[in-house]
This record gives C-alpha cells, sequence and structure tokens, in this order.
C-alpha cells in the first residue's frame, strides 16, 4: 500500500457503509435498492483506483483499469433510474423490469462497440515508476465520442426529471430533498468533466491524480451530508454505529499510512521482519485502540442527527410540567399555541376542541370566523385516517366542506396535525406559515407528532378530570331528589357537634366584655369547626364511573415504551430506568389506553417523588433516582410493579393517598391516585401501595381475561 491511495481508501470505505445504511434502512424498497447500487458503484470506482496504484504489474492494473471504465461509463444509468423513483414515482411503468433494460441497454452496447480499444491509458507516477494511474484518452474516435454523449444525455436526463418533480410534489419534506439531490449531483458530474478537460493544461500525473481524487471525496462527502442533514434516508437502527465505523476505520488507515506505515518499513530495513505479518499487527492494535470511541461517537452522531428533537425535549419540559395542572380548554390551548409560536417561530397557530356535547370541533377562543367541524365530516376522518401532521396541500380539497376549505385558505394555514387519544381525535392545530419566510423542516414535523401525542395524553387527562367534576355535580343533583332523606340522616350525626362548637363560639364573641385572647382562641375554634365540616362532606363525595373498558391484546413491551418515550420528557435521562417483562413477547386481554393512563400517571408521581427527595436530602441527587416498572405474567393474574426510590410516604397518610382530593402538593388536584384506582377498578383489578423513606412500590394486580374470540394469553 502506497500513501498516495489514502484518499481513494477514505472514500472507499465511506461510500461502502453508507451503501450499506441505505440498503438497511429499507430492503424491501426499489429506490433503496438502487440508491444503494448507485453508492456501492462510486464503492466499487475507488476499490478500482486504489488496485491500480498499488498495482506492480501493468497487466494488473489495466484490468481494474478496464473494470473502472465501465463503472463511470454505466453510473448515470444508475442515476437515471434513481432519478425516477427519488423521492416518489410519478411514472409506474418505470419500476417494471423491461424499463431497467432499456436504460442500461444503451451505454452497455456503446461498452461493447468500444470493446477492447477503450481511450484509456496506464500512466506511472514520476517518482514511484512500478505504481500506474490511469487517464482518459481524448480523441476523434466515434465509439469514445458516443460514450460521452451518451454519459452526457443521461446526467441531464436525469437531471431534468428531479428538476420536473419539484414543482409536482406538494410536501415540504419532500421538496427540499429533491433540491439538494439535484444540485448535489449537477455539482458532482460537472466537478468530474472539468477535471477530465483540464488535465492537457495540468503539468504532471501528481497534480492530476491529486485533483481528480477531489471527485471521489466530493462523492463521499456529499452521500454522507444528504444522509446525515437532508435524511434522504431516515436509518434508524444502523446510521449512528454505521457513521461511526466509517469515521473510526478512515483514521485507523490515515495513521497507518502517516506513521505506522514509516516504522514498519524501518523496522523491516534494520530487522528484516516480515512487512505483511508486522503490518497487520499493526493494524489490529490500532483498531484495539480506538474502539473505545466509538460509544463516545455513537453519543455524538445521535445528538447531531437528532438535535432537533434533544432541543425540543429541554423546550417543553416546562410546558408539559404546566399542562399537569387542571386547566379550561380555552386556557390549555392558549398555553399551547404560546409555545409553539415562541419556539418555532410560527405566525399563529389556531386550536379546534371537541365538544362532548354537541359532537362538533370548536374553536378555542371562539372566533366568530371560525366554523364549526362536524365529527362526522370528511376533514375529520381524514385526519384519524392519517394520524400524523399532515400539509395542506396533501388534503383533498373536493372533499372538503367549503366552509372548512375557505377558512384554512384564509388562514393561510400549511401544517394540520391531529390530536388523537385512543383512535379518537380529541383537537386540531392548525399552524399557518412560519415567520422570516422559513420553511417547515422533517425534524419540525416529525417533532409535533411527538407533540401532538403529548398534548392529546394531557388534555384526555383534563377531560377526565372536567368529566370528574360534571360527574359529581350530576350524581349530587339526582342523590338529592332519590335519597334525600337518608343522606340527611347520615351526616346529620357528623355535622352536630361542629356547628354546636360553631355557634355556641359565635355567641361568646357576641357578648361583651370578652377579652382579646379569648375572642381569638373562639376564632381559631370556628375556623377548626369549619375546615372539620368541610372533610366530612368531602369523604362523601364519590368518583362517577368511568367509560366501560375494551378488552383486546395487550403487548407488555407496548406498554413499557409507551412510558419509556413519555418519561423521556420529564428529564429522566438523569434517572436510572429499570424496564423488564418476565418473559419476551408477553401478551394479554386487557384494555391498553386504560393501562397506558394508569402507567403515566404512577411514573409523573414517580418521578415527583425522586425530585421532592432531592430537594429536601443534600446526600441525594435526581441522578441517583431509580424508576423500575416490571411485569410478572402469571397463568391467571398480570402482576405490575412501579418502584422508585423518592422520597417515599409516611405511614399516617398511606390510608389517605387513594383518596378524592387528597393531595400533598401545593397545586396539586388529589386527583392522581384517585383516577387510577377507579382505572384499576374498572379493568378488574386492585392496586396496593407498599412505601418506606426512600422506596415506595406500587403494586397492580388484574385477573387474566378472555377476548371474545375465547383465546387466552398468547
Amino acid at each position: 500500500m502506497n500513501i498516495y491511495s489514502l484518499p481513494g481508501l477514505i472514500s472507499f470505505t465511506m461510500n461502502f457503509s453508507l451503501a450499506f445504511i441505505v440498503l438497511m434502512d429499507a430492503p424491501r424498497s426499489t429506490l433503496n435498492r438502487w440508491f444503494s447500487a448507485f453508492i456501492f458503484s462510486f464503492s466499487f470506482w475507488n476499490l478500482a483506483e486504489v488496485i491500480i496504484l498499488n498495482s506492480k504489474a501493468e497487466a494488473s492494473a489495466m484490468f481494474w483499469g478496464q473494470i473502472l471504465y465501465r463503472i463511470i461509463f454505466l453510473s448515470p444509468a444508475f442515476f437515471v433510474i434513481i432519478a425516477y423513483h427519488f423521492p416518489k414515482n410519478f411514472h409506474p411503468w418505470t419500476a417494471r423490469p423491461l424499463f431497467y433494460a432499456a436504460v442500461f441497454a444503451l451505454p452497455i452496447l456503446a461498452l461493447s462497440l468500444s470493446f477492447p480499444d477503450f481511450q484509456f491509458e496506464l500512466v506511472s507516477l514520476s517518482d514511484m515508476k512500478n505504481i500506474y494511474y490511469f487517464q482518459f484518452s481524448f480523441a476523434n474516435n466515434f465509439r469514445f465520442v458516443l460514450l460521452l454523449i451518451i454519459a452526457l444525455v443521461y446526467v441531464i436526463w436525469g437531471n431534468w426529471i428531479l428538476i420536473g418533480k419539484i414543482h409536482k410534489i406538494r410536501t415540504i419534506r419532500l421538496r427540499n430533498q429533491t433540491r439538494f439531490f439535484t444540485f448535489g449531483m449537477i455539482i458532482v458530474f460537472l466537478s468530474f468533466i472539468l477535471i477530465q478537460l483540464s488535465h492537457p493544461f495540468m503539468h504532471g500525473v501528481l497534480s492530476l491524480y491529486f485533483l481528480s481524487t477531489v471527485v471521489t471525496l466530493l462523492i463521499a462527502i456529499f452521500f454522507f451530508v444528504a444522509i446525515v442533514q437532508f435524511k434522504l434516508f431516515r436509518p434508524k437502527k444502523y446510521l449512528s454505529s454505521g457513521l461511526s465505523y466509517t469515521i473510526l476505520s478512515s483514521f485507523a488507515l490515515a495513521v497507518y499510512f502517516v506513521v505506522i506505515k514509516s516504522i514498519t518499513d524501518s523496522l523491516v530495513h534494520y530487522f528484516n521482519i516480515d512487512s505483511f505479518t508486522l503490518s497487520g499487527l499493526l493494524i489490529f492494535t490500532l483498531i484495539l485502540m480506538i474502539r473505545p470511541f466509538e460509544k463516545k461517537l455513537n453519543v455524538l452522531f445521535d445528538r447531531m442527527l437528532n438535535k432537533d428533537i434533544h432541543q425540543y425535549r429541554k423546550k417543553s419540559l416546562e410546558l408539559f410540567k404546566e399542562l399537569q395542572t387542571y386547566a379550561e380548554p380555552k386556557l390549555f390551548f392558549e398555553t399551547v399555541e404560546t409555545f409553539l409560536i415562541k419556539n418555532f417561530y410560527i405566525e399563529s397557530v389556531t386550536s379546534f376542541y371537541l365538544e362532548d356535547d354537541a359532537g362538533t370541533y370548536t374553536e378555542a377562543h371562539e372566533d366568530e370566523e371560525a366554523p364549526e367541524i362536524p365529527a362526522s365530516c370528511h376533514f375529520v376522518k381524514e385526519l384519524i385516517k392519517h394520524k400524523k401532521a399532515m400539509e395542506f396541500y396533501e388534503l383533498d380539497h373536493q372533499a372538503l366542506d367549503s366552509r372548512v376549505h375557505d377558512y384554512l385558505e384564509k388562514k393561510r394555514i400549511q401544517i394540520i396535525l391531529p390530536l388523537i387519544f385512543d383512535k379518537e381525535l380529541l383537537g386540531i392545530l392548525l399552524f399557518s406559515k412560519k415567520k422570516f419566510n422559513q420553511e417547515y423542516t422533517e425534524d419540525e414535523i416529525e417533532i409535533y407528532n411527538i407533540f401532538a401525542s403529548n398534548i392529546a395524553g394531557s388534555f384526555q387527562r383534563n377531560n377526565i378530570i372536567r368529566q370528574m367534576h360534571d360527574h359529581f355535580k350530576e350524581h349530587f343533583q339526582l342523590e338529592k331528589l332519590a335519597a334525600l332523606g337518608q343522606l340527611t340522616a347520615g351526616i346529620a350525626h357528623e355535622i352536630r357537634n361542629p356547628l354546636n362548637t360553631i355557634s355556641t363560639s359565635a355567641e361568646t364573641l357576641l357578648q361583651p366584655n370578652i377579652g382579646w385572647e379569648d375572642q381569638q382562641e373562639l376564632k381559631q375554634f370556628i375556623i377548626e369547626e369549619v375546615n372539620r365540616l368541610n372533610n366530612i362532606l368531602t369523604d362523601f363525595l364519590n368518583l362517577s364511573r368511568i367509560k366501560p373498558p375494551e378488552f383486546i391484546t395487550v403487548q407488555a413491551e407496548e406498554l413499557i415504551e409507551y412510558l419509556e418515550m413519555n418519561l423521556a420528557l420529564q428529564e429522566t435521562e438523569k434517572l436510572q430506568t429499570r424496564f423488564s417483562v418476565n418473559h419476551p413477547r408477553s401478551s394479554f386481554i386487557s384494555d391498553p389506553a386504560i393501562l397506558k393512563q394508569i402507567l403515566l400517571n404512577l411514573g409523573l408521581n414517580a418521578i415527583a417523588a425522586i425530585k421532592e427527595r432531592a430537594e429536601k436530602q443534600d446526600d441525594f441527587s435526581i441522578e441517583q433516582g431509580i424508576l423500575e416498572c416490571r411485569f410478572e405474567i402469571l397463568p391467571k393474574t398480570i402482576h405490575i410493579y412501579l418502584k422508585d426510590n423518592g422520597i417515599g410516604i409516611p405511614d399516617q397518610l398511606k390510608d389517605n393517598v387513594f383518596e378524592p382530593f387528597f393531595t400533598t402538593k401545593e397545586n396539586g388536584t388529589g386527583l392522581g391516585l384517585s383516577i387510577v384506582q377507579h382505572l384499576i377498578e374498572t379493568l378488574g383489578g386492585k392496586i396496593s401501595l407498599d412505601s418506606k423513606p426512600g422506596e415506595t412500590t406500587f403494586h397492580i394486580r388484574l385477573s387474566k381475561k378472555l377476548d371474545h374470540k375465547n383465546f387466552g394469553d398468547r
């Protein structure tokens, strides 16, 4: 190996890794397969170049030169096919094998006509006579000119297709990707042509060689930037590890040629050591030395690739803390709109929410121009079907109600975000254009989808609290008429003593010549007895019944993933979070929506307990916090344990934590654990609590059920 092949080796490593990443992203996708083959062709280009530079026999160098010649003139054919498929195919006939054969037929025919007299020659590098480099011979040979014309026509053809798609594509993400890919490929092809045309004016083979390697590095860097920054593809599993491997391999090659190669040559010269064995040992040692850096690089790439999402999590933390407190719909959506406008630079955000009684979606701030959107209209059905953020252009405009369409046009709406919880559309957020003429990015749209899921969950929690309050009122109105006598008899005895104390204290205060200390004591008696009366009345309140559950097959892993994702927004990266299931692919029959609400409420309580302990105890920090969720599925029962090492619950309060409106938090509603208990009871289960200082465990016990087909646990 010689140092001149270092750029080609680095390019080969990058292109080969990126081709593999693209293929693994979606192996069955036609676009991914052809794009991967396109990048693989460039990696073989680099490989042929490296082998030519390290060949000591002209025959071997010429053989790989012929392979390189074919790769160069076949690459435009790959580009044409990709142009039709990227980012989406508007011509179904181009997906047929006959089309692929036709595209490759012309360059293959021209190459066969040129065989074996290619306009290609090998030139020895000036300072190393036994190392060859290739260059094209520009002659008026018809066959060579034909190849150049075909390659140029294919390049123009592919770019013409891509440019024409920009106006057809409606989505922002795909438009941005198409523009970048088109511009990048034009630059790559022009650079290659200019370098080849400039070689008659270059002095020295070495200078031309280094100029040519710029093209191969440019191609590798282009694909790297395209995948990382513009996300032409969305590999989830392989991207960060693949890029880490690429960087580390390239670094190893660079160190080898700059440092180790010189050491090896010296040792071989002075000690007659086998150079092949020594080089292998040194490279192996180098790889072992750089392996510890792989994990750090993976973390770095994860932060770089998901930079916007990490920033969003930090920004949204305060919002979701604020939304944990109950608020009326108007105030709730006003908080959400303010957050979006401030953090995403949107000109305006309009909110609609579902009114239970009316069955329509109403604008949160009662805008007179805003239409009421029926829950049965096509617009709502399309949002429920799509489930994710939609661009205005993606809607079927002809099927839209005219009032809804005119309103969206007037407001210059660009993004429609559905707020869906348990397959029900709870609300709609309408985003106008962005400030400063910015466009919505793909990362932002993905963030909005995460945002929608959490907002829908918070709004559903608000709805449950509001429904409970409404049910309380309705319940007491009905009970007052149906069982007024029984209620009166039940509470008469309990309130008589406090009333007597209050009455006696008030009469005493009306008497003259009462001392100041006696007055204060009597007033304190009145306050204490009033509070006692209030507690007595509170004990008679009962939570209303919750909507009957829908029992289906539930995957325990999905519940854990849901809890892990939602708690990620609550600074749980500082906690030692543990999630486990007693055996893989555990499933049972229950209601997944209710279970998710139960786990989320308990998880948030656990985080609050850990934070409270960190605030009150100097020897404990949030980083020491442990949150553990464990499923244990037995033949007849399902056990769920959620354990934390927070502040703990005092013994004297354990019996009260599930009572309605009981809370130790300054701004708490006291309904969190009460809601959890009632939700568990609707599933036919029970919840128990075990707590001591520094450790609290909630234990949920559910009986196994059969679905409507009488199938049990699968």
